[in-house]
């Protein structure tokens, strides 16, 4: 069960990542202004920063990729930016502020609890991970192809759907 559970979590974090990182990539410089209006750093420092976290989001997903001994590391660099990307999402929230997240991809809508509450979802996927890679560490047992292509499938859905929660919850709770 412990491998499952380390696969889930392992292509779950690479694929947030990855799509993050693709997301503001391709439009470093809403990013860039997202960082602005967040207001935690001086305009000096935005384009350093928005470089910065986009390499280590492009790191954690390759890093997950790879996986072996890199799988760890992997796991904590996605845990540290997503208690960081929290921290900052709730500031705005604390200080009123109304600025969309843009964390996958180009967005008007504001910031709200629910982004939060995804990335410590996620958060707690990367924990999740950590955890199966200790109980994993001294087994010789292997995921065959069928099973990490049926529990990839089930990360990528999960992936889809927590991506789009906040949405997803409107449908079902709209005023």
């Amino acid at each position: 069960m412990a491998l499952y559970l380390l696969a889930f979590c392992r292509v779950v974090i690479g694929l947030v990542f990855i799509v993050s990182s693709i997301s503001k990539a391709l439009n470093i410089s809403k990013f860039r202004q997202t960082i602005i209006s967040f207001g935690l750093l001086p305009r000096s420092l935005t384009g350093i920063a928005a470089i910065l976290f986009l390499c280590c989001e492009f790191a954690v997903a390759g890093l997950a990729a790879i996986g072996g001994e890199f799988l760890l590391p992997s796991f904590l660099l996605a845990i540290i930016l997503l208690l960081i990307f929290c921290g900052a999402l709730a500031s705005v929230l604390v200080r009123r502020l109304r600025t969309p997240c843009n964390c996958f991809g180009s967005s008007e809508k504001p910031i709200s609890i629910g982004d939060v509450w995804r990335n410590v979802g996620f958060i707690l996927c990367a924990l999740g991970g950590c955890v199966a890679l200790t109980w994993t560490q001294r087994t010789s047992e292997r995921l065959g192809v069928v099973e990490w292509l049926l529990t990839a499938l089930g990360a990528g859905v999960s992936v889809a759907i927590w991506i789009q929660l906040r949405e997803i919850a409107q449908l079902f709770c709209s005023d």
